[in-house]
């Protein structure tokens, strides 16, 4: 059997309420080189800074902090307004902010979201909601320079309650009946319709 991990120079202050450990070891038999914590919350209240354990995983020098009750950090109040008041830098791998029962939040003057990729692949946002994406604004620009689509599998409304601009260098619309019948001048659109037998949606033609 493989021999338990022990640290023969651990040193610990505490009492009743609280503690601090140089060279606490957890249950998984990872040392912490240092590690504070209440005594009154069954464990979950504590912070750990990590010494063994792999690094791939992110577990050695990684830091864990635990807080039963709610995680607060108020900075910036001798800040100048240009300069950044709260910094999170990931040199390798990503930042997730998950909350598992309510909302995550942004509130600010401005909010950027930027995404720089720069083979190809990466660069991407991505908003996706399982039953809705709700936006709401004075004015609501999109620019794309390659492509623009908007794909439903129901319904599109386009509504420009006083006014409703459309421009195209070249513009092509179709509807269902067109794969059956042919434009009024000698075909229209699709001068042999009568041989099409699967019309692509109106999104393959933008």
């Amino acid at each position: 059997m493989t021999e338990p991990v022990r640290c023969y120079h651990t040193i610990r202050y505490g009492n009743d309420y609280g503690e601090i450990q140089f060279g606490h070891i957890h249950d998984d038999e990872i040392v912490s080189g240092c590690h504070i914590r209440t005594a009154n919350d069954g464990g979950r209240h504590y912070m750990t800074m990590d010494s063994t354990g792999l690094s791939e995983t992110g577990r050695k020098g990684g830091t864990i902090m635990s807080s039963p009750g709610s995680t607060q950090i108020v900075c910036g109040m001798d800040v100048a307004k240009e300069i950044p008041a709260f910094i999170t830098i990931a040199k390798n791998g990503d930042i997730v902010f998950k909350a598992k029962r309510g909302r995550i939040r942004f509130i600010a003057e401005n909010i950027d979201l930027i995404a720089n990729g720069s083979d190809g692949k990466n660069g991407r946002i991505l908003l996706k909601g399982n039953e809705k994406v709700s936006i709401k604004t004075q004015m609501f620009d999109v620019d794309a320079n390659a492509s623009c689509k908007i794909v439903s599998e129901n319904t599109v409304d386009i509504i420009g309650r006083s006014i409703l601009n459309v421009y195209g260098g070249l513009m092509d619309f179709a509807d269902g009946a067109t794969s059956i019948k042919g434009g009024k001048a000698g075909g229209g659109l699709f001068p042999f319709s009568n041989e099409i037998k699967n019309l692509p949606i109106i999104g393959d033609f933008l």
